[in-house]
Parts: C-alpha cells; sequence; structure tokens
C-alpha cells in the first residue's frame, strides 16, 4: 500500500464547508474527523460524508467546550484512530474552518517524516497573559460551563481563588512546560511517542483537568521534553492574521489576503468562511494550477 497522510479534523459547525474542505484531498490522504457532540449531526449529513471514500472516521465522541480539556480529548481520539493504519506517515491537525494552501503533491515532500512543525515555545511565555501560567494555576471550569455562551460563572470560581490566595501546585513531573498553537504537523513516530507517554503516564494527562485550552500545552511539553524535540522546526505551517480582528482572533480571511497567503509558504490557512466570500475558490484554484 502507498504511504499516506492523515487529515485530523475537529469541527462544530458548517458541515457543507467541512464537505468542501474534505473534497480538496485525494487518494493520498486518509481524513478522520471529530465532530462535537453537541452539534447536530443529521444522518443526511453523515452520509454525505461518508460517501468520500477518504474518510475513514467521523465520530462523536465528547461534548466540546471551548477552552475544555475535551477538545484535547478528541485529538487524542483522533491521534490513536489515525495511528492504527500503518499506511499513515504524516499527521496534520486542522479545523473545519482551515483550507490547505498547496497543491496535494506538494504535501508529498512531508512523507519522509523527518521534520515535525509546532508553534512551540517555552513557559512562562511573554505573549500570554501572566505568562500562561493563570491556565494552570487555578481551576478552570471549561467543560462545566459553555464559554461560548456565557464566561460569568468561569470567571467568578477563577476571582475567587485569587481573592483567597489559592494556587495550584504545578508538579515537577510536567517538566519545562511549553506553549504554543494549537495545529500541528507531525510525524508519525513523535505522534506515537506522544500517545504511549500519555498511556504510561496517566498522572501527567490528569494534571490538566480543569486548565484551560491545554491542548495549546500538552503537545508541546510532552514533545519538547523528550528527544523528539531534535526534529521539531518550531513553525506550525498555518497562516493566520492575529492581528486585524476581522470577526475574531484569528480574523476571518478574505479575498484581499489572497496574495499574502499563497507567498507565505505555509501548509495551510485558517480561519474562514465559506458563505462570507470567495477566497475559497481561488484558493482551490491556485491549488489546482501550482502542482
Amino acid at each position: 500500500m502507498p504511504l499516506k497522510q492523515a487529515i485530523l479534523i475537529t469541527a462544530y459547525k458548517d458541515f457543507p464547508q467541512l464537505e468542501r474542505l474534505t473534497s480538496e484531498f485525494d487518494e493520498r490522504f486518509n481524513i478522520y474527523i471529530h465532530i462535537d457532540k453537541k452539534s447536530s449531526l443529521t444522518s443526511i449529513e453523515r452520509n454525505v460524508f461518508l460517501r468520500n471514500g477518504n474518510i475513514k472516521y467521523l465520530g462523536q465522541d465528547y461534548r466540546v467546550n471551548w477552552g475544555g480539556l475535551n477538545h484535547l480529548r478528541a485529538y487524542l481520539q483522533l491521534v490513536q484512530v489515525a495511528l492504527k493504519n500503518l499506511d499513515n506517515q504524516y499527521f496534520h491537525l486542522i479545523t473545519g474552518q482551515d483550507f490547505p494552501i498547496q497543491s496535494n503533491s506538494y504535501f508529498d515532500r512531508y512523507l519522509d517524516g523527518k521534520q515535525d512543525h509546532m508553534s512551540a515555545f517555552t513557559m512562562p511565555a511573554a505573549g500570554w497573559k501572566n505568562g500562561g501560567m493563570d491556565r494552570l494555576k487555578y481551576y478552570q471550569f471549561y467543560d462545566l460551563f459553555n464559554a461560548r455562551k456565557s464566561t460569568l460563572w468561569i470567571s467568578r470560581f477563577r476571582r475567587l481563588q485569587i481573592n483567597l490566595g489559592f494556587k495550584r501546585k504545578i508538579p515537577a513531573y510536567l517538566g519545562q512546560l511549553y506553549g504554543g498553537n494549537t495545529y500541528w504537523s507531525l510525524s508519525r513516530s513523535t505522534l506515537k511517542y506522544v500517545v504511549d507517554f500519555t498511556k504510561k503516564n496517566p498522572r501527567f494527562f490528569n494534571r490538566f483537568r480543569h486548565t484551560f485550552c491545554a491542548e495549546e500545552i500538552y503537545f508541546q511539553t510532552i514533545i519538547m521534553n523528550s528527544t523528539y524535540r531534535e526534529n521539531v522546526i518550531t513553525d506550525d505551517l498555518r497562516y493566520m492574521d492575529w492581528k486585524s480582528g476581522r470577526g475574531g482572533f484569528p480574523a476571518f480571511l478574505d479575498p484581499t489576503d489572497f496574495e499574502e497567503i499563497i507567498n507565505s509558504n505555509k501548509l495551510f490557512v485558517r480561519k474562514l468562511d465559506m458563505n462570507a466570500n470567495s477566497l475559497f475558490e481561488m484558493l482551490s484554484s491556485h491549488r489546482k494550477n501550482n502542482p
């Protein structure tokens, strides 16, 4: 069997956009999707996805609240399922609001599995509020409350801990903490190490309960405290606009960003709204015309 690359996708809405995204990848890719358990996925929509033979897994295993640990659980689930297929040699984690920039044949150069692409920096981190340490020092109840609707009770519980002078201990077994952007492109050997480490060190995973955005620390900390750090290039190969704030952080992109995107030498762009602009078709055409 030919070697393949795995596309791991998390999504919770805009299923026509997700179907459009998955259609961009040819037979060189296997696709694994986790959809938020809170989302309503009809049998018709499910069948639309499964008509695409590249989609090997479509699960709704976890109720995912923004900032909560179930986001990390969903990632680990996708990784473990994709690793079962020995043909998968390289793995790209994206969302349903992302899109590939480069052609499918361009991706072939990553099949040698010699480099890992991941944003990673030591913590405390200058770019994160309080160095990002509050994420771990205080109980963060994002799994209990949906922050997309309200952060009132999450903020109240955090403020109560601060007022009482309470801080959770950050144990030495976590090692040097590292943070970074959530999405990465990693080799089979590196991801297998992360999965094996997680199984052998349950207390390591459990310490991330009731933290904030554990997925922005977990993979980075495990990998950068191992010999696999030697393979890491700290460029996640994602084009994102964190400055303009058009519709959020990162910003929603539109056709005015096209030239900068295609000249960025990145693999993926995020984030996009198919209903709002024609950037989808511009990027799709670019991929086809630049093999």
